[in-house]
């Protein structure tokens, strides 16, 4: 049986759990199903019984989307630190052949510190895994729209082989609510629209659920996970005692798990000696209920939308537009049009307001809705196809689909990632072995390194590919951007690294434009050409760029162009208090500044002529040298030259430093910060 890895992240509801957990079970009979949930557990939730549960330590979101929060007063850094952690320690445990993300990376963009890493390492490491996006049928809209779209289809571009959208295009198209559809070049494939199925009439009500007289019309009052929306509650019971005497009914109320208690005390003080009505927080027979209700009082999200297209069941609903989420309105409004629910407004609670919309939704003619909702179904017909190797290649996949439900990209566009070459560092045994020695001979100590990456400037194939084995090797990276030739794109691309892993990101000055102003000798931006004066308006000009476009993501670093300046240069950045210089290590250290000397060590090109990668032995000889002489190590890279033999090297240096607990990577900042006495090594 096939393997598929689940990931889910509910912050706010339940609603992304609900519809994931539907999914899972129309699974279960066709894979080996583990389920990663990042959310808080639900009292008395229940997981089919073949699946198994890895719980993260859970996060949660405040009803404005303002930021996740962690529970019961725990560190925020450390629980994403194990969450990670626990992530990639399960995948490769497991070993999935299909990995399905819910609605990354069309949300969850503050999750991007788990996942991004997990991805990263699929395409390195796991390209036989294909990976997919599990999405809802509308995207909330943002403010920042098109940046949002644009991050989201370089993230699908490069680590999706498919992006499935559970919903029916006849009635909600994704490009709907994201204008980027063109820019996906992975499949789209509708699956129509994910649908809980009714339980067996003869079914009895399990005697710890309330029982549901069946004498008088029965309301059915319900928001979700219980976070938001109490005030639709509220409005329901006072209204019930509006109507005990005119129109005598049942009024169910289900306040969801994650009503806070003071609300939850409210509403049973409420309900007091009010026998039409039943108060519970969460059922998980829910559906159960809503099939013998006359008229369903909810939210309009999604699952709860379903649950009313599944059951038939005459609704009134009140949009969730929290945070300017336009969700819930645009779902609600078309189901209105088509005769399926009513719309409530936060004006309509008022209880004779509400009352009469009641009665009028009572007295309404049921419509049928003529929506799909075999999105299970489909789902895992489509799973099943990607995984069936006796039918697919690498290179064709989902052809027997329905050309009507591919909405972007074809057959033959499903990733195969490139194998790393086939490349191995043939002195990693020798590396290998110098360090097992070390750690023999004094515990190993404390090794610290850094990695620094000149002339970032634009989004490039070649960066890309060195920001994945930041990623998938947990190794920090310092980005020496040119402020004057830097590109939207290129500014974009590091922005959204820095925000997913601050950790493993610095963004950092890398002179102003790289331009040589010296007539003779090497080349050089802030030589002895430049003066005091023309210096500072060069490097001014560059860190204020910088500081407006990545804010506080940007570092007071600075490294010069070709390694070379002056003592005006180090004025310069004392006098626009730059932190951290960084050159090449091999002349007297810089001191007597406000800023302290990090500069590079090793350098793995040679640059007489072309630009060529030294020989690995040379290379990882000169590495022990210096690891032999107990100062901090920078290894310079070149992003720009770099070819697959130079990353699959440098991937494979790092696998191997990584696996020694002693070895130690920084940034800059955390380097200064964590190592601050250390001297720099000394070169000829």
């Amino acid at each position: 049986m096939k393997k598929l890895l689940f990931y889910c992240q509910h912050v706010l509801g339940m609603g992304h759990l609900m519809r994931s957990m539907a999914l899972v079970n129309g699974l279960v009979d066709e894979f080996s199903v583990a389920f990663l949930n990042g959310g808080e557990m639900i009292p008395g939730f229940e997981f089919p019984p073949s699946v198994e549960v890895i719980n993260l330590p859970p996060l949660k979101s405040d009803a404005q989307f303002t930021g996740i929060q962690a529970l019961n007063g725990q560190s925020l850094r450390e629980i994403k630190t194990a969450r990670a952690a626990l992530m990639l320690e399960t995948f490769e445990r497991i070993q999935p052949d299909v990995l399905m993300i819910e609605l990354f990376p069309f949300g969850r963009k503050k999750f991007g510190f788990e996942l991004m890493p997990l991805l990263a390492k699929i395409r390195l490491d796991y390209p036989k895994t294909k990976v997919l996006c599990s999405l809802r049928d509308i995207m909330v809209s943002r403010r920042d729209q098109w940046k949002h779209e644009a991050r989201a289809c370089r993230i699908i571009n490069r680590y999706f082989d498919a992006v499935l959208i559970h919903a029916d295009p006849a009635f909600q198209r994704l490009d709907e609510s994201f204008g980027a559809m063109n820019e996906l070049q992975k499949p789209v494939i509708y699956t129509g629209y994910v649908a809980q199925q009714t339980e067996p009439k003869s079914e009895g009500v399990p005697a710890d659920e309330p029982e549901i007289p069946v004498a008088h019309p029965l309301i059915l009052a319900s928001i979700g996970g219980g976070r938001v929306g109490v005030e639709l509650l509220q409005g329901a019971v006072a209204v019930s005692h509006l109507l005990a005497e005119s129109l005598p009914h049942q009024l169910l109320i289900f306040t969801g798990p994650y009503l806070p208690d003071a609300d939850y005390a409210q509403l049973e003080a409420q309900c007091a000696n009010a026998k039409q009505i039943v108060l519970r927080r969460y059922t998980n027979r829910f559906l159960h209920y809503m099939a013998q209700a006359d008229l369903s009082i909810s939210m309009a999200g999604y699952n709860t939308c379903m649950n009313l297209l599944t059951t038939n069941t005459k609704a009134l609903v009140l949009p969730f537009t929290g945070g300017d989420n336009d969700e819930q309105s645009t779902r609600a409004q078309k189901l209105a049009n088509m005769g399926l629910v009513g719309i409530l407004q936060p004006i309509n609670l008022h209880p004779e307001t509400l009352a009469t919309r009641i009665a009028m939704q009572l007295l309404s003619g049921s419509a049928n809705a003529q929506l799909d909702l075999n999105g299970v179904a489909a789902t895992v017909a489509t799973l099943k196809e990607i995984t069936d190797t006796r039918t697919n290649s690498d290179d064709s996949k989902l052809t027997s689909q329905p050309p009507s439900k591919i909405a972007a990209g074809d057959a033959s566009s499903l990733r195969t990632p490139d194998q790393r070459n086939g490349y191995t560092n043939p002195l990693d045994a020798q590396l290998r072995l110098y360090l097992d020695q070390l750690a023999k001979r004094t515990g190993g100590g404390s090794i610290h390194m850094f990695l620094r990456d000149d002339d970032i400037n634009e989004d490039e194939d070649t960066l890309r590919q060195l920001l994945d084995i930041s990623l998938a090797r947990g190794v920090p990276v310092n980005l020496e951007v040119i402020p004057g030739s830097l590109t939207d794109a290129g500014a974009r691309l590091i922005a959204d690294h820095k925000r997913f892993t601050p950790h493993l990101i610095e963004l950092d000055q890398h002179g102003w434009i790289h331009a040589n102003h010296e007539v003779e000798g090497r080349k050089c931006e802030f030589g002895v050409s430049r003066s005091y004066a023309q210096q500072l308006d060069d490097i001014a000009r560059g860190k204020a760029l910088l500081e407006a476009t990545f804010d506080e993501l940007f570092s007071p670093v600075f490294t010069p162009p070709w390694n070379r300046c002056t003592p005006n240069t180090y004025q310069v950045l004392h006098d626009l208090g730059f932190r951290i210089f960084s050159g090449m290590t091999g002349q007297a250290p810089v001191i007597d500044y406000a800023f302290r000397d990090l500069s590079v060590t090793l350098d793995l090109y040679r640059w007489k002529g072309n630009p060529k990668m030294k020989a690995p032995q040379e290379i990882v000889a000169d590495l022990i040298g210096q690891i032999e002489a107990g100062a901090p190590i920078g290894l310079l890279l070149h992003h720009k030259v770099m070819d697959d033999a130079a990353f699959s090297f440098l991937d494979e240096l790092l696998r191997t430093l990584r696996a020694y607990p002693f070895v130690h990577f920084h940034t800059f900042e955390s380097l200064a910060r964590q190592v601050p006495s250390l001297p720099m090594l000394q070169t000829s």
